[in-house]
């Protein structure tokens, strides 16, 4: 009868533990730090994305404003910077996280709280885009994917 109870005790802590296990999972995909990438792979910081949460931050170097922007076809002067979420499988789907305007060192941070669970969403990078004047003109300078 002892034994009994032993193995059910045990069958329902390593059950219980690979719950946990399993739920961390899911919590890992929607939160964590992102290297963020200019057009030429490097990195040029990171931004803290937890879905769940409904939180963001971006810390990035970026070239002061007005900057003259090259995407590797074309040229054009960048007047403003502006970071979303974004979903690569349907680009209606984006939301921004705010206006990012570097220092004279080059160094720019948003960071966004949205209050609510946006992990069902779609998600998965986080950019940086630089828009020219006119807003005729626009860029992908920073690019980070969101782990899934």
């Amino acid at each position: 009868m002892m034994n009994i109870r032993r193995a059910a005790l045990s069958l329902g802590v390593a059950l219980g533990a690979a719950c946990v296990l399993l739920g961390a999972d899911d919590a890992d995909a929607a939160a964590g730090k992102i290297a963020m990438f200019d057009r030429l792979a490097v990195s040029q910081g990171t931004a803290v994305v937890n879905l769940l949460k409904g939180t963001a931050s971006v810390k990035v170097a970026l070239a002061p404003l007005p900057a003259t922007i090259d995407t590797g076809t074309t040229q054009f002067q960048a007047t403003i910077y502006k970071a979303y979420l974004s979903s690569s499988v349907d680009p209606a789907i984006e939301i921004p996280l705010g206006s990012v305007y570097p220092s004279t060192k080059g160094k720019a941070a948003v960071a966004a709280a949205l209050k609510g669970d946006v992990s069902k969403l779609g998600f998965d990078r986080v950019v940086v885009v630089a828009y020219s004047k006119d807003g005729l003109s626009s860029f992908d300078v920073l690019t980070g994917t969101i782990p899934q």
